[in-house]
């Protein structure tokens, strides 16, 4: 059967991300394009998802056998860090996601929930992002922490054990190197990203 996955979003980062990995990666390989799959990525000029009707034609237009949900609402937001920045997170590399996306779309068939994330033992701190956004974009001026504002929960970790025994051999490509080229993709693509800007 002829499989057709719409991705909303299809623009975004992780839109993109999955967009690249099904391109580049060989064809007929675990993360490629499979013969017989039709790869949709869908923008929000294809039609608003928050109006019925429009979601309606869009669906009938490409008729998807799956759906990868990823349109967001197109508010951009200024570079603002809120609270200290020492609450610690897990972070993703959106290719590794892509990846990830693709594992579980083919061969997840478990209606258990599985966590797509990197480990426990990768946590970072928010300073240590920011700190590397900075860096990575090459910002001279200043910046600071808004303590006003709260840090939310020190720590929010989730467990991959399962993740990774059932995909297997699987690499998490290294925070430093995931925002750099994170970084790269952004201002490359400034004017096309969601920057908030009209």
């Amino acid at each position: 059967m002829a499989a057709v996955v719409l991705v909303t979003g299809g623009t975004g980062l992780v839109g993109k991300a999955i967009q690249h990995i099904i391109e580049t990666e060989p064809v007929g390989s675990r993360f490629g394009k499979r013969e017989g799959e039709t790869w949709v990525f869908a923008s929000s000029k294809e039609g608003d998802l928050r109006d019925a009707e429009q979601t309606r034609l869009l669906f009938e237009k490409y008729k998807p056998t799956h759906v990868i949900h990823l349109a967001a609402l197109e508010n951009g937001t200024p570079f603002v860090v809120s609270g200290t920045g020492k609450p610690l997170r897990q972070f993703i590399y959106s290719r590794d996601l892509a990846k990830l996306f693709i594992w579980q779309l083919r061969e997840y068939n478990d209606v258990e929930p599985v966590i797509l994330s990197v480990g426990e033992d990768e946590e970072v701190s928010i300073k240590e992002v920011a700190d590397a956004i900075v860096k990575a974009v090459g910002f001279e001026g200043q910046y600071e922490f808004d303590t006003t504002r709260a840090d939310g929960q020190f720590r929010k970790p989730a467990s991959n054990k399962k993740l990774l025994n059932l995909i297997g051999g699987f690499e998490f490509t290294p925070f430093d190197q995931a925002l750099e080229t994170t970084v790269q993709w952004f201002l490359q693509n400034y004017d096309s990203a969601r920057t908030g800007k009209k």
